[in-house]
């Protein structure tokens, strides 16, 4: 496995910063370490989970109100609920993993039902809750619980101490700052973690970082809110029916300083704690049972023990001995630097602390602080041994445990042996361990040893958060795709099957040749790119002259496959070309005017059009103001002086983010255009090359639309034939067979998850889709209706009759269309070009003696757009 990488930095708060920071959003995050450079210059790569999820917040704010409102996506559910009664979906999508990575997980907990500790549940952040039900076994396994949940952004997991068949969840991750992505409030199962529905009175809680239950039976929610009045810490005492809040801003029972909600624990003995403040000044509270009796936890019974500390600081981390509920142990991130500079105890329930210095490069420090890029406003975690009190593991970047109340500590995960960036820890006794990471669910069955050795656990816990992926022009089951914490991974095997990382840190969006399979493009962030030209065996990176470091956290970027060039994103009013990919490569910025003030969201290559590419122009994080989103072509688009062609805006809100192009390669004249706002018209059409658009929103819910493509002519959506368009949504996949009148989207999920997709891709050569889910995987399905000559063929009717080989000659028998020229190509099994030859339309015989004995596929386009692919044997 990879070792990835980390070095975030976080935005500090500030209320006159709120409007213009709320800006940008995306994904991706971390993986291993150890103390050797290598690893080192590993973790600094992964640098950007503040920076992906700021861009994101770009991509799918509402511009009016500078916020995302994910709620809505409550209406579109009910919606999509209703419409599968009537509505035709073709697609049937089939799961491909991985299921050897797992993704980023806040939530565990371990069946009070099941003594063994063979069930658990956990969720992922944005992949919702999963089950296992032989978790201590090597060959556990997870099954989802529910992929239609209205939110699967869960971030923490409870069950009830008195009846074990009721559990909460809740969503939302506000750990970043203020542009971190709402939730939809709590949702509860009352049947033993089957079904899970939102608790109405929480509807409106925006971000929900944990949950309790006391021994009076009471639920406590830490709540943290941009634009609502719940905050702080709120009490049920009906079973979640109402709440009200005990702790925080604007109560004046005590000197709060903020409304934050933080962590929440319960003692043995009753008595409550928690902490405020994320990015606001921590403070840590107590309600005790002894003096409070039925009332502990209401407001008004709560203590400020708050250490004295000389330093300002944020979020607060605090647990309890199981064993001694007297014994106390808390972390506070320091405001200036983001570490933890003090370790406190406690044995007297919080009346007084004792501070510990972490001692820099100490085994604390190491797994808490990341020399200086810590980051414990991300992932600052603690657990103690459920049988003694003086057995303490933190997480922070890695993992350290102590065994004599915190005097002393040493490393528990090392050298990859855990995913990097803790967010959950759990016993089930002295010896077993559950950790939740970003690189999803971990254990240890041996934690009571000096060196206890982890295993992972993400078989079928399917949470891979992936940006993009492309595929093999040859091999069906070949596939790239660039993973947020999780490298980029490839896929080699049919159904749902282990991965392996072909560069390490965060994933971006890959490239595979389609005129020659041998050369691959893997990306990382910022214009970092690696190059193989061995079909994917090895990856180089292409070195500090091609990468520039520049542009958002994940760039958009097109291959232009006959010219072999690489177009992405750079900094503001510029785009970024990559020349030579199949020789020396060669890179060079091109500023254009007109996007001045806009940076690149999207592009595409034009599939006519030599040297020509589309660029989606929109405001990105340091843009001037909400400006108004271009549409611009360009060409001479590698050379040294680019031309553009034309700049459409299109009718949008200003501040809308354009998240993909397409252009109709059947018919040029039809562009595609979408948006991933809330809040704004998301799908626009032209037929008339790009000069006007027109909406062609229909009865599309309003949610953000990642991607769209044309489908091929013949493909089978909804019940018809004919094409139509694919969109990758907030929500899975959407189509529309027909884009005339009021245009009618359908949610075309069936065994796809209520899940955001970011790319969607058309493979011709097996009639497929591949779709990168960004928290369930990757996904393929099959398109029916497009004309296919046999299982390896797919044929433009009546355009090649037939092939036939032997081991001197390839025999093509053309059929009785009008087509003037006509384009042959010859792949090897591994996708290598070893023909290319433009030919008139006749019949041919092409000489093959000089070919090794093998497989190969040959493939022929008409000069009208013809098609045909088909295998042959050379023997």
């Amino acid at each position: 496995m990879f070792p990835e990488r980390r070095n975030a930095v976080p935005l500090k708060f500030s209320f006159s910063r709120l409007i213009p920071v709320l800006l940008l959003l995306n994904i991706f995050i971390v993986s291993c370490k150890d103390h050797s450079e290598e690893e080192d210059e590993e973790k600094l790569e992964m640098d950007g989970m503040q920076k992906a999820m700021r861009q994101e917040f770009l991509m799918t704010r509402d511009p009016a109100l500078n916020f995302v409102p994910k709620e809505r996506l409550l209406a579109t559910m009910r919606f999509m609920s209703t419409a599968r009664t009537t509505q035709i979906a073709d697609l049937a999508w089939i799961e491909r993993g991985p299921n050897n990575i797992g993704g980023r997980s806040r939530a565990i907990f371990i069946d009070k039902r099941d003594p063994t500790g063979n069930t658990v549940f956990a969720a992922s952040v944005s992949g919702g809750i999963f089950k296992s039900t032989n978790f201590t076994s090597p060959s556990a396994n997870w099954t989802v619980v529910d992929d239609h949940m209205a939110n699967l952004a869960v971030t923490v997991l409870v069950q009830d101490r008195n009846n074990f068949n009721i559990m909460y969840a809740g969503t939302g991750e506000g750990w970043f700052n203020v542009d971190a992505v709402r939730g939809a409030g709590i949702f509860k199962s009352i049947d033993g973690g089957i079904t899970w529905n939102q608790l109405p009175s929480t509807a409106q809680f925006e971000y929900v970082q944990d949950i309790v239950i006391d021994n009076n039976g009471n639920v406590y929610a830490s709540l943290r809110s941009l634009t609502s009045n719940n905050r702080g810490v709120v009490r049920s005492v009906n079973e979640g029916a109402s709440w009200s809040q005990v702790l925080g801003t604007p109560l004046t029972d005590l000197a709060y300083t903020t409304s934050r909600g933080a962590d929440l624990e319960v003692a043995s003995n009753g008595d409550l704690y928690a902490t405020l403040g994320i990015f606001s000044r921590t403070m840590v509270l107590k309600s005790a049972f002894a003096t409070n009796g039925a009332n502990t936890g209401a407001a008004g019974t709560w203590t400020d023990i708050t250490p004295t500390h000389s330093n300002t600081t944020f979020r607060g981390e605090i647990t309890v001995a199981p064993s001694n509920p007297q014994r106390l142990y808390l972390m506070m991130q320091d405001s200036a630097t983001d570490k933890v500079l003090n370790f406190y105890t406690s044995s007297n329930g919080g009346t007084s602390w004792t501070s510990t210095s972490v001692a820099s490069g100490s085994p604390l420090d190491d797994a808490l602080n990341n020399g200086s890029s810590s980051q414990t406003w991300y992932d600052l975690i603690s657990a103690v041994d459920s049988a003694n009190a003086n057995v303490i593991v933190v997480g922070g970047i890695e993992l350290a445990k102590s065994t004599d109340g915190g005097s002393t500590w040493t490393a528990v995960s090392t050298a990859g042996s855990v995913h990097v960036d803790q967010h959950a820890l759990v016993f089930l006794n002295s010896s077993n361990l559950l950790v939740g990471n970003d690189g999803g669910i971990y254990h240890t069955s041996n934690f009571a040893n000096a060196n206890p050795t982890f295993s992972q656990k993400n078989n079928g816990f399917s949470a891979t958060q992936f940006y993009g992926c492309d595929f093999h022009p040859t091999d069906g089951n070949y596939f790239l795709a660039g993973a947020q914490d999780n490298n980029t991974q490839k896929f080699t095997s049919p159904g749902i099957n282990s991965t392996t990382p072909v560069i390490g840190g965060d994933g971006a969006i890959p490239h595979i040749s389609q005129t020659n399979g041998q050369l691959q493009i893997a990306a990382s962030t910022t214009n970092t790119y690696y190059r193989s030209t061995d079909g994917g065996n090895t990856f180089n990176s292409l070195g500090g002259s091609i990468n520039n470091g520049r542009g958002q956290f994940i760039n958009p970027s097109d291959l232009d496959d006959n010219q072999k060039v690489l177009y992405a994103g750079d900094d503001i009013g510029k785009y970024y070309c990559i020349t030579g990919l199949d020789g020396t490569p060669a890179a060079s910025v091109k500023t254009i005017t007109d996007m001045a003030g806009r940076g690149l969201t999207a592009v595409k290559v034009d599939p006519v059009a030599a040297n020509t590419i589309w660029v989606g122009a929109s405001s990105v994080d340091g843009s001037p103001s909400l400006l108004p989103p271009l549409l611009i072509k360009i060409t001479n688009a590698s050379s040294a002086a680019p031309a553009v062609l034309f700049t459409t805006t299109i009718p949008a809100t200003n501040g809308s983010y354009i998240s993909s192009i397409d252009v109709d390669r059947f018919n040029p004249n039809n562009v595609l255009v979408t948006f991933s706002n809330f809040g704004v018209t998301s799908v626009w059409e032209s037929t008339d090359g790009g000069a006007t658009f027109t909406s062609i929103e229909g009865n599309l819910p309003d949610m953000p639309v990642f991607c769209g493509i044309f489908a091929p002519p013949g493909a089978q959506l909804s019940g018809t034939t004919g094409g139509g368009i694919i969109l990758g949504t907030d929500l899975g996949i959407w189509t529309a067979s027909s884009v005339s009148g009021f245009t009618q989207w359908i949610s075309n999920n069936n065994g796809l998850a209520n899940v955001p997709v970011y790319m969607v891709k058309y493979r011709s050569a097996n009639t497929s889709l591949v779709a990168a889910t960004h928290g369930r995987g990757l996904f393929t399905t099959t398109l029916a209706g497009i004309d296919t000559g046999g299982s390896n063929n797919v044929t433009s009717k009546d355009f090649i009759k037939y092939i036939s080989a032997d081991a001197a000659q390839l025999l093509v028998v053309k059929g009785d269309l009008n087509t003037l020229n006509m384009q042959v190509q010859i792949f090897d099994a591994s996708g290598k070009l070893m023909y290319n030859k433009e030919h008139p339309y006749q019949n041919l015989s092409i000489p093959i003696s000089t070919l090794s004995k093998g497989s190969y596929v040959m493939r022929i386009q008409g000069n009208n757009k013809e098609n045909f692919v088909q295998q042959f044997v050379k023997r």
